[in-house]
């Protein structure tokens, strides 16, 4: 019975996963902010700057820095196992992806 709960699960969670970008969450403390799960080998710079600025343009704002980037599968899933983080703000971009 305990085995087969496990094989259920994992199903289930395997099912979730997807190899494409998604969020993780949309704000910080700090300030707006967007942070994104990806994939290096499924994902490209595009597709995550993507979701960076529909996230910060919740918030009437532009994408404007990028903070860093940080393998986190526990995190984001072990198919999106990266995490980058944008800094939200007016104005135009100051950094190169």
């Amino acid at each position: 019975m305990r085995m087969s709960i496990v094989a259920v699960s994992m199903v289930l969670g395997l099912g979730a996963c997807s190899t494409g970008p998604h969020p993780l969450v949309p704000d910080t403390p700090e300030g707006p902010a967007s942070y994104v799960c990806y994939s290096s080998t499924f994902s490209n710079p595009a597709e995550v700057r993507g979701i960076a600025d529909r996230q910060c343009g919740r918030s009437g704002m532009g994408v404007s820095a990028l903070i860093g980037q940080e393998w986190t599968p526990l995190r984001c899933g072990l198919i999106t196992p990266t995490v980058a983080a944008f800094r939200c703000g007016r104005g135009g971009s100051s950094y190169y992806y």
